[in-house]
């Protein structure tokens, strides 16, 4: 059990560390002209091809997930997280974003794991989200308003809400993750996100060395390895765990910023940084609430 629980931190959190590379990747394939519709679609498409011909070689097993249970989990996961983001960014500032989307993939995970796992609402899940939460609002509280709109910040809630539906759906359907469920995510999500692209024109930006670069690393990193990583959390932990572990997403990217683009950090991350740790100890009951402590300290009071 605890073993499982290991592996299950240690998938969550590698999501996290991938998925901080995609704003400054993305930064890069916009200023080369792209669309952020494109980029979404482009990475997965590349995302799914690359991945099938690593498993031409591998010649694992195939998955024994449903390809109905794929597609569902690829329109929450997929498509209604990145285009509902996408959208969000036209009408809100990117640390908005960033919050409200976390903040709603955080609280509907624990919601939705509510009404369809059973899950309790636990006091330690209560104040590790709020805590983690806080953390990142912190962290780019200086931010917050800049640009703000009611519809952006509904938008990038749908996104989060989409992404916390995805993890809850996986785990109620008994969906393992791995390579070949991360491709049939990939294959759908291409499909859903052909639609909006298309609608925006599909524009594709200046082709340079370092965009096709971009590319491939937005296809490798996040897309794959995240995707990949995401789905072997869910299988082990809780999905409200899994998306109280991937807040630390902020974390990483500052760290990358830092030693990508020489960044110096604001001040604001040391403390954020500090209520996101302390909101992981208390969703993962390293630190425990109410019942479960009182029975440990009494515990330890016999000892």
């Amino acid at each position: 059990m605890q073993s499982n629980f290991s592996k299950g931190v240690i998938f969550a959190l590698s999501a996290a560390a991938l998925n901080a590379t995609i704003g400054v990747l993305s930064k890069l394939l916009m200023s080369n002209g792209f669309t952020s519709s494109s980029v979404a679609v482009i990475k997965t498409i590349v995302g799914c091809i690359l991945l099938s011909i690593v498993l031409l070689f591998l010649k694992r097993p195939t998955s024994a997930a449903k390809w109905s249970q794929a597609a569902i989990c690829a329109f929450l996961g997929i498509f209604v997280l990145f285009h509902f983001e996408t959208s969000a960014y036209r009408h809100y500032a990117a640390a908005g974003v960033v919050v409200v989307l976390m903040a709603s993939a955080s609280i509907s995970s624990i919601i939705l794991g509510r009404l369809f796992l059973k899950d309790p609402i636990t006091a330690n899940a209560t104040v590790g989200a709020a805590l983690a939460i806080s953390g990142i609002a912190v962290i780019f509280g200086a931010d917050l308003q800049q640009g703000f709109t009611l519809e952006g910040a509904a938008l990038a809630s749908v996104a989060g809400c989409g992404y916390g539906a995805f993890s809850v759906v996986m785990k109620k359907m008994g969906v393992s993750g791995g390579l070949h469920f991360t491709r049939q995510l990939l294959f759908f999500g291409s499909l859903y996100l052909l639609m909006p692209a298309a609608g925006d024109g599909f524009v594709i930006g200046e082709l340079s060395s370092m965009a096709i670069a971009a590319l491939l690393a937005l296809a490798a990193l996040p897309t794959i390895l995240g995707f990949f990583c995401t789905t072997k959390a869910i299988e082990y932990l809780k999905p409200s765990q899994v998306q109280a572990l991937e807040l630390t997403e902020p974390l990483f990217a500052a760290l990358l910023a830092f030693v990508a683009l020489n960044e110096v950090p604001r001040e604001s991350l040391y403390l954020g940084a500090a209520l996101i740790i302390a909101g992981l100890c208390f969703s993962n009951e390293l630190i425990r609430l109410g019942h479960k402590a009182s029975a440990q300290a009494e515990r330890v009071s016999r000892i």
